[in-house]
């Protein structure tokens, strides 16, 4: 029992240098989680400078062109259009409903699952600021070259939603 506490402790020791050599050689500006951070205010910051507006946040904007694109869809549609949880988006519609930008209804029979569509007021606010948003992705990727726009494209895609690993089987 003594030997196995001594093997146990002498990896716990490893793990620690380790752990304390991580600590003191990672670049917290080099990380990615860092700069996408840093890419989400950036985002933010040029959406309102463009749309001239704080009233309608991106992901709201999501939900107004996407119903103005496809019509009327349950939230699990629009949730799944849009990629997010059903429950961040129950909240952020009924926002939306309060403020008219929507309209929220029961689905025929099935009372559980409801449909939203675009409400007139929507409609008004997305043809609004739909120019400024157009004009977000052009000015995000001025700072790169023009030849590199559609590479870091795919590279941010394929991290932001990356294919399934299949199982494989031995």
């Amino acid at each position: 029992m003594k030997a196995k506490s001594t093997k146990l402790d002498a990896r716990s020791a490893a793990n620690e240098r380790s752990a304390e050599q991580i600590a003191r050689t990672i670049k917290l500006d080099k990380g990615l989680g860092f700069l996408v951070r840093l890419l989400d205010t950036r985002v933010h910051l040029l959406y309102e400078q463009l749309t001239a507006q704080v009233d309608i946040t991106p992901r709201q904007f999501g939900v107004l062109l996407t119903l103005y694109q496809r019509g009327t869809l349950t939230l699990t549609e629009l949730a799944g259009h849009i990629r997010v949880d059903r429950s961040t988006l129950g909240e952020m519609i009924k926002r939306m409903a309060d403020r008219s930008l929507i309209t929220r209804r029961n689905s025929g029979s099935d009372r559980r699952s409801a449909e939203v569509l675009l409400a007139p007021a929507g409609k008004k606010a997305l043809f609004e600021i739909v120019a400024g948003a157009a004009r977000l992705q052009g000015a995000l990727l001025a700072p790169l070259p023009p030849e590199d726009r559609a590479q870091f494209m795919r590279c941010m895609k394929l991290i932001a939603e990356p294919t399934p690993i299949a199982d494989t089987v031995d």
